[in-house]
């Protein structure tokens, strides 16, 4: 049996577009899951919904991995290390609709105001990142 080859491209139908979304997003998680225990990588995928709730996996931890990236892209004055909480391994922030994650929540109730505001800013600056980065590669595949 031969696969056909299926075009991509965009969903028009906003609730087919989530589902797809949700399955994908899953299926990305697992299979980042997967490299990380038979490669002994360490690895981390971050994924934004069109509703703005964060997804993220990571291990050892999205931390981690995000400031070890910076610090290899950047200056060493660019690549601090701020870590969001050291208990949380693995790393979903959002809203689940199928009650199944593949990691930890961060524990947003045990953390205060500082580490909130840590949260928040360590998050912000990790978003505009991740879209320069995004905004880099579409540049580049334009030329």
């Amino acid at each position: 049996m031969v696969r056909t080859k299926v075009e991509i491209k965009r969903i028009e139908d906003k609730a087919k577009r989530h589902t797809t979304f949700t399955k994908r997003r899953q299926g990305l998680f697992k299979k980042t899951k997967e490299l990380v225990k038979r490669c002994d990588a360490e690895a981390a995928v971050i994924t934004f919904s069109l509703a703005g709730n964060i997804f993220a996996f990571g291990h050892p931890s999205v931390d981690n991995v995000v400031n070890r990236y910076i610090a290899a892209m950047s200056g060493p004055e660019l690549g601090e290390v701020v870590p969001v909480h050291e208990e949380a391994e693995d790393v979903v922030i959002g809203t689940n609709e199928d009650d199944e994650t593949l990691g930890l929540e961060v524990p947003l109730d045990d953390m205060g105001m500082t580490e909130l505001e840590e949260l928040d800013r360590t998050m912000t600056e990790m978003k505009k990142k991740v879209v320069d980065k995004i905004d880099g590669i579409i540049s580049c595949s334009k030329n």
